[in-house]
């Protein structure tokens, strides 16, 4: 047996080993750039995640744009992993991630992000790559206005109840129990509950999982289907929470010859203890722009969510379109800009994709205990200027931005 054909031998179980290890080298194939390949306009947010599996994070959902992170490594990261072999093998570099990376402290992962519109594929790729075709997506899919026709309509709402900014901290984590499925229309019930649930996260509210919460439905062998059963409250205190969310949709029809669908739901926010009505909120909404109704309820939600937030100090009834992660880097706390709205207030006073902004009226946001507190730092109200001080590469600005009025309120 001569020399070259043992030295191939040695090197394909070497690449063998680390791919069966799922792991290393492995790894970076299967998270590669590579797999968004595989999107292609018109797709389908159903299709999406069956070509690319679901994302990392989700950036943003307000009902009609929806925005998905995913954290991948560059095409030809392999090889980089693959020359390393011989060195990192010693520290499992190949075989264990993420040894390699701890090892020569360098970055495997990069976010790049994928852009829907009323769940249809808009935009993807790595975010100061497709910036302006995110800012494209806020267009599709609404109709010029002319005459005051052909935007996509408002749904009607309301909300009210006596959970205030000064009672809210007493309901640190709420529980979203299963809707009821509008009439005909099975499974609705659940696909709401997911959206409020992932909405209510936004708040910066503690949601109990689901697993946790059929995991208990289980063991009690109880079925849910009313606010005032006794069982509701009984379930939340077995969850842990301090506050129930019970509703139901009410409508969930599509009428095809008029190419419209229709969506009415209810949402109510219960004290497990007490028994108490903290807030009650409901919406309906008629729209002949998509065929989805999914988006309505999410529009619905969104709106009546924003309800609720205003009231109990969580949001603010102004708005100025950014998108902003709170991080912290050597024990200093500032709000990371991911991403800025077309056309709104943020984007209009010069803020940056990429700016850190490290104080807001003046309050520094290293002072901030909590994501919470540092929300509420930031919080301006319909009108009122929001004054941000701001990190920019070695620069430092103090911008001032109007906020406009929240949408729903």
């Amino acid at each position: 047996m001569s020399r070259a054909p043992a030295v191939l031998t040695l090197s394909m179980a070497i690449l063998a080993s680390a791919l069966l290890s799922g792991c290393g080298l492995g790894y970076t194939i299967v998270k590669s750039e590579a797999k968004l390949d595989r999107l292609a306009v018109p797709m389908t947010k159903v299709q999406v995640l069956g070509e690319i599996g679901r994302p990392d994070r989700v950036l943003r959902d307000d009902g009609r744009i929806l925005i998905w992170e995913y954290s991948l490594t560059a095409r030809r990261q392999w090889l980089y992993e693959l020359a390393l072999c011989p060195l990192s093998v010693w520290v499992g570099g190949c075989l264990i991630y993420p040894f390699t990376n701890l090892a020569l402290e360098h970055q495997r992962e990069y976010p790049h992000h994928v852009v829907l519109v009323n769940d249809e594929l808009c935009a993807w790729g790595a975010p100061a790559a497709i910036l302006q075709r995110r800012r494209a997506c806020a267009t599709v899919g609404v109709p010029s206005v002319v005459n005051g026709v052909g935007a996509r309509p408002e749904p009607v709402v309301s909300g009210s109840g006596p959970l205030d900014r000064d009672t809210i901290d007493r309901y640190r984590t709420m529980a979203v129990m299963l809707f009821e499925d509008a009439e005909d229309a099975l499974g609705t019930g659940s696909r709401v509950a997911g959206i409020v649930t992932t909405l209510m996260l936004d708040l910066d509210i503690h949601m109990v999982e689901r697993a946790k919460l059929n995991e208990v439905l289980k063991e009690q062998v109880i079925q849910l289907t009313h606010a005032d059963d006794a069982n509701v409250l009984k379930v939340g205190r077995l969850l842990g929470a301090q506050a129930i969310v019970v509703g139901e949709v009410q409508q969930w029809e599509r009428r095809a010859q008029e190419g419209t669908h229709s969506v009415s739901l209810a949402l109510r926010v219960i004290d497990v203890e007490t028994g108490l009505l903290l807030f009650s909120g409901q919406g309906h909404l008629t729209d002949s722009t998509t065929d989805e109704p999914e988006s309505s309820a999410r529009l619905i939600v969104h709106r009546i969510l924003a309800r609720f937030g205003s009231q109990t100090g969580l949001l603010g009834s102004g708005r100025i379109g950014v998108n902003w992660e709170l991080q912290e880097e050597k024990k200093a706390k500032f709000y990371m800009i991911k991403e800025l709205r077309s056309g709104l207030p943020a984007e209009r006073a010069g803020l940056s994709v990429g700016d850190r902004v490290v104080a807001c009226n003046g309050s520094l946001l290293s002072g901030a205990k909590s994501e919470r507190e540092a929300k509420r730092l930031c919080q301006v109200e319909a009108g009122q200027t929001l004054q941000l001080d701001v990190k920019r590469a070695d620069q430092s600005l103090e911008l001032r931005v109007m906020a406009e009025k929240r949408p729903g309120l």
